[in-house]
Parts: structure tokens; sequence; C-alpha cells
């Protein structure tokens, strides 16, 4: 039975809608992973800057962000039935602020960028796992991208996939490093149900 489950944020509980495409072309970004090539960046000066720059699209776009389809309810459910759960994303700590702030969501852990290395390193979930003491065949990590998965999976945890229209066409690769693949939130909280049912958990 799984005692923590950590969340991605952007496309799993909350569609940001980050213009990525935008952010490239005003930083003059070529490479498709806008943070691995900041963070590669080797001016310190220019390395800061840059992240200003990506953490003001992301604020903007979490001001205008929407809840996922089921986000608050599988939040509850957890909540309700004592499961340590939380966000480990690649945006900023403000940005989950805001998101947090906007929506009334409550976590017992937030790891962003700002506190370890970002995914698709297993860091974040390592650093979870240890800070609760809870062993990692008792963890879930929840996501739409591969990323997540690969955290995971360096953390030695199971992984759950969350299909949505976005990342549809890239399940198949997706796929092969999850565990569990869910079409949507509603989906995994069923299956969380009954494990929790069937080991005897009682709600709160």
């Amino acid at each position: 039975m799984f005692r923590l489950i950590a969340f991605d944020l952007d496309g799993t509980l909350v569609e940001f809608n980050i213009p990525f495409e935008e952010i490239r072309a005003f930083l003059g970004i070529k490479d498709r992973f806008v943070l691995e090539t900041i963070l590669s960046e080797k001016d310190e000066f220019r390395r800061r800057e840059m992240l200003k720059v990506l953490e003001r699209y992301e604020l903007k776009s979490a001001e205008n962000a929407r809840l996922a389809f089921y986000a608050k309810e599988i939040l509850q459910f957890l909540r309700d039935r004592k499961v340590i759960h939380g966000v480990v994303t690649r945006n900023s700590r403000r940005s989950v602020d805001i998101i947090s702030r906007k929506f009334g969501l409550e976590f017992d852990f937030v790891v962003s960028r700002e506190d370890a290395n970002p995914k698709p390193s297993p860091e974040p979930i390592k650093m979870i796992l240890e800070r609760f003491e809870v062993e990692p065949k008792h963890a879930l990590v929840v996501g739409d991208h591969l990323f997540d998965l690969l955290s995971g999976k360096g953390a030695g945890v199971k992984t759950a996939l969350i299909v949505h229209e976005k990342n549809r066409d890239m399940i198949e690769t997706f796929k092969i490093h999850a565990d569990y693949v869910f079409n949507s939130l509603k989906e995994l909280k069923g299956f969380l149900r009954g494990e929790y049912d069937s080991k005897g958990s009682s709600k709160v």
C-alpha cells in the first residue's frame, strides 16, 4: 500500500499552458528542453536572467491556469485517508504558491526546481522519501511526462502515467517506464480506492 504519493504539477494536477515556443524565441533557445538549456548556461549572470524570464512566464501562466479534472477530489481522497501527498515540479516555488492559493490546494510537501535537481533526476523523490522516512516500495510518482516516470524509477518507486490529449501521441514511449497507466485522475482514484479498501483502510 502506498504511504506517499508525489504528483507532477503542470499537466497532471493543473493546466499551465506555458508558451515554451515564445520563451525559446525570446531567449534564443533552440533546444527542446528550456530549463536544461538555462541551467547549463555557464555565465552565472545570464543564467540568473534567463531563469527570471522563465519564471515571469510561469507566474503569468499560473495566474491563468486551470485545475485538471478530478484534481481536488483525488487530493481530498488522499487527505481523508492520511496518505502523505504533495508536488514535485520543474516549475518555480512561486508558481506553486500561486496555484495553491488560486485553487485552495494543500500539500504535505512541495519540491520545486529551487529545492533539488529537477526531474528527470531522482533527487527530489529521494529527498521526500528520506524526509518522511518512507521506503521506495511504499511510494508512487504520478505524472504525465517521461521525466516524471524516469525520476520515480531512478528513486526505485512505482510510477503512474496520466494520459491526456497533449501527451497521447507519446504514450507508447512513455508507458515503457510506467508501472500503471490511467486515462484520468478519476481512474487513478478508483485504483487507489481498491488498494486502500482491500488493505482494510477506513475513511476518516
